[in-house]
């Protein structure tokens, strides 16, 4: 039997679609739901493809000290830019998803799948300034698809594991105990982190879910977090009706702000996040 929080974290994570891959799926299908429930449609959303951001690639060499942290209160950048392309994906910063007051900043927080980068690439992530990288891969994950040598940044692992079989629902029922989502939390609190990078295998799950409780946190509305999300699905698909449950779970929870307090998460914390990631 699976503890209470690793059942919770995944039902979401299910139907998500967010695996590790076919093995790791097939040897779970056999787990039996604690309840059962109404699951989303696992048929991943179609948008409109974005116009792919120019890459922001510098001239600063693929190794060496992360930047030294600065003071992000530029919003000036695209919205959501895409980043490291074509290395990656679904890599993009946060800096512009509009908030209650102001907007994300530019350059603090950006989310995607593993760094696996070419020259190029590497020379791109230089002049990103990453400091923090938040890694939500199991370390059987990690074994198995390590980041590039360059990657300079401090890496904090917070895995999220993905066993199968429940409703997303349950994904924040049991939060507070989650120690690995406090870990996260922890690290957006604190200063010197930043800017951090946080990734899955894919970017969209696992990512997807700590992206909307940090920006739910931050202000933003519910449209907005999933429109924010939906950027993945030219990339690598979407499953906007999982998403929508966990906005809901956190909403019966009191909201994003009492569940972080919940988990852990001090109100010196919260303030040093939106400090840093919010630009009035």
């Amino acid at each position: 039997m699976l503890p209470p929080i690793h059942r919770a974290v995944c039902c979401v994570l299910l139907a998500l679609g967010c695996s590790s891959g076919p093995a790791e799926l097939a040897g779970a299908a056999g787990a039996p739901p604690a309840r059962q429930r109404a699951k989303p449609s696992l048929t991943p959303a179609k948008v409109a493809d974005p116009e792919p951001a120019e890459s922001a690639g510098g001239a600063l060499g693929s190794g060496g000290a992360p930047a030294e942290p600065t003071e992000p209160t530029d919003v000036s950048c695209e919205r959501s830019q895409f980043v490291l392309r074509p290395d990656v994906s679904n890599a993009r910063d946060l800096g512009g998803v509009p908030l209650a007051s102001g907007a994300v900043a530019c350059g603090a927080v950006f989310r995607g799948p593993p760094l696996r980068l070419s020259e190029e690439g590497c020379q791109e992530l230089t002049s990103l300034g990453i400091r923090t990288v938040v890694d939500l891969r199991t370390e059987g994950e990690r074994l198995g698809s390590p980041q590039s040598e360059c990657v300079a940044a401090s890496v904090v692992p917070a895995p999220l594991p993905v066993p199968y079989g429940l409703g997303p629902e349950d994904y924040l029922r049991d939060l507070n105990t989650d120690e690995s989502v406090a870990k996260v939390f922890h690290t957006f609190g604190d200063p010197e982190a930043y800017p951090i990078y946080f990734h899955c295998t894919y970017g969209r799950d696992r990512t997807g879910v700590i992206g909307a409780l940090l920006l739910l946190t931050l202000g933003a509305t519910r449209q907005t977090v999933m429109d924010e999300y939906l950027l993945s699905a030219p990339n690598v698909g979407a499953y906007p009706d999982a998403l929508e449950a966990v906005l809901s779970e956190v909403e019966a929870r009191g909201g994003p702000t009492q569940t972080l307090l919940d988990l852990g998460i001090t109100e010196d914390e919260l303030a040093v996040l939106r400090a840093r990631a919010v630009a009035e």
